[in-house]
């Protein structure tokens, strides 16, 4: 907010952290009118480049702010996967249109986190909206109206304002989420991990690909980011010594970058060091994503392997389900179970994806002889599947880019469905006769009945119910989603993922009503 609100004593929602999730929620707020404060014990944005990849729902969520276009710009695209052995390649995937067909965005962005983060702070100061920089959020109390929030402003002083919700998107040693009283169970691997982003010269690392090494214990990842020859280094030191407590102190690039080139055999020279840290790699989830009138959004909810750069993503989507429901709640328009299902919906979220990645990079990093066995023997075959199978890609899409995360079991769902679509996933992508997309029409933060068919008289209003409704018609029914059937309803929530899809008019209504209940 701007500096002469920072005395205000109330506002709607206090957010406290300025990562990706805390901005991406500011963000969404704005959208729905909220008002908010958005607290930041540092004093900017971070300079690192941190977690790099942005998936396609991330994407296409930047698309409705407008926001994609200028991500991609600053990005780079990943065009293929690269799997080495000894110096010799093993497989390749073709990235650039693996989900081809899925999403406006069938690819991975390489994007830092730093101009991530200042994608969305730009936003906000185009909307007349600042992060409180330099304020530290001390504790809170809560009662049945509310949440007083104390935090330190800039000065030192100390301060205090009442909210009607406060979200705590402080990252994994979340104050908040330890005020809330939830637990944060999980495990840390004992090896230790180094990440390092460079610019080299290579006849082979090149193209704006990912290359892929594996070695008898563990891996060296090379991510190609924006600029010529800048890529990020991930891989493992096998004889680390994990006891240690200041592990950026006890390594060096320049102590390991031979060893690097020894366990790769590709020829590379490295030409500059950009940044360089260690550190252990944590798999953790909260037992409780919200508490009263509480709740914890990204790291501070969960943390992840980087297996497949989950972890940023998965915050953002935690704040587009959330900022809605909070939204909805403060107008009055939605009951308390409804709010209740960010934490049943992005909490299972979570532990599914915990047990995916875990997998995935328990493989990858052969944190066992088992894992290991199965990196060396097999994962070039899974790779291999994976680039020559279509069937395989267009599952392991969905799981990569995140655009198949679905909410089939939560109370907004109806079981149902037409054709290949079915209630509880984010509405497919399409692209009419006349070159739009489906999400052409899906910007609106509100909830949504579409239409398909010509039918006039199945045809209903929707126009008085208790909250509003952007209502579509299409005449066009795009048969590779929804076979033959026509004259039917989709009901979507805000967040454009599918409560019901059908043809009786009144089973929207009947969801409405539940919805808006108290």
């Amino acid at each position: 907010m701007m500096d002469t609100e920072r005395s205000k004593a109330k506002t709607n929602v206090v957010i406290v952290g300025a990562g990706p999730t805390g901005l991406s929620l500011g963000v969404q707020l704005l959208r729905y009118n909220i008002d908010f404060l958005l607290l930041e014990k540092n004093e900017k944005t971070t300079h690192l480049s941190k977690a790099i990849a942005v998936q396609a729902r991330s994407l296409e969520i930047f698309q409705e702010l407008g926001l994609a276009d200028k991500a991609i710009q600053e990005g780079q695209l990943t065009t293929a996967m690269n799997l080495f052995y000894k110096g010799k390649q093993k497989a390749s995937v073709d990235l650039a249109g693996l989900g081809a067909g899925l999403s406006p965005f069938p690819f991975a962005l390489s994007l830092e986190q730093s101009k991530t983060e200042k994608l969305l702070v730009d936003f906000l100061a185009a909307h007349q909206r600042e992060v409180q920089w330099n304020t530290a959020f001390m504790h809170y109390t809560q009662g049945n109206n509310g949440v007083t929030v104390y935090y330190k402003d800039s000065k030192g002083l100390e301060q205090k304002i009442e909210a009607d919700y406060l979200v705590g998107c402080d990252g994994a040693g979340s104050l908040v989420r330890r005020e809330m009283g939830a637990s944060f169970e999980g495990s840390t691997r004992p090896r230790l991990f180094y990440v390092a982003d460079v610019v080299l010269n290579s006849t082979v690392i090149n193209k704006n690909e990912l290359f892929m090494y594996m070695i008898q214990k563990g891996f060296v990842l090379f991510f190609p980011m924006e600029g010529a020859g800048h890529y990020r280094i991930v891989g493992v030191l096998p004889d680390a010594d994990t006891t240690t407590e200041n592990t950026d102190t006890a390594y060096t690039f320049e102590g390991i970058a031979q060893t690097i080139k020894q366990q790769i055999v590709s020829p590379v020279e490295f030409k500059e060091l950009r940044w360089f840290s260690t550190y252990k790699v944590h798999s953790r989830k909260a037992d409780r994503f919200m508490n009263g009138r509480c709740f914890i959004a990204g790291d501070a909810a969960h943390i992840h392997t980087p297996a497949g750069g989950q972890g940023m993503n998965t915050g953002i989507q935690d704040a587009y389900n959330l900022a809605w429901k909070i939204a909805y709640a403060l107008r009055g328009e939605i009951n308390d179970e409804t709010l209740k299902t960010y934490h049943e919906e992005r909490s299972a979220n979570a532990k599914r994806l915990l047990q995916t990645t875990d997998r995935v990079f328990d493989i990858m990093a052969g944190t066992t002889a088992f894992w290991s066995f199965i990196r060396l023997h097999f994962f070039s075959r899974i790779i291999s599947l994976i680039a020559t199978n279509t069937w395989v890609q267009k599952r392991f899409f969905p799981f990569l880019s995140q655009t198949g995360i679905t909410y089939t079991n939560s109370y907004l769902t109806i079981k149902s469905a037409i054709g290949k679509a079915k209630a509880g996933v984010r509405m497919p992508y399409f692209i009419f006769s006349d070159g739009k997309s489906i999400f052409d029409y899906l910007t609106d933060p509100a909830f949504k009945i579409l239409f398909f068919g010509n039918d006039e008289n199945s045809r209903q209003s929707f126009s008085n119910e208790k909250i509003k409704i952007v209502a579509h018609r299409f005449r066009e029914v795009p048969k590779a989603i929804f076979a033959n059937e026509t004259n039917f309803y989709i009901l979507l929530r805000p967040d454009n993922h599918i409560s019901y899809i059908g043809k009786d008019g009144d089973t929207c209504r009947m969801l409405i009503d539940k919805i808006t209940h108290k």
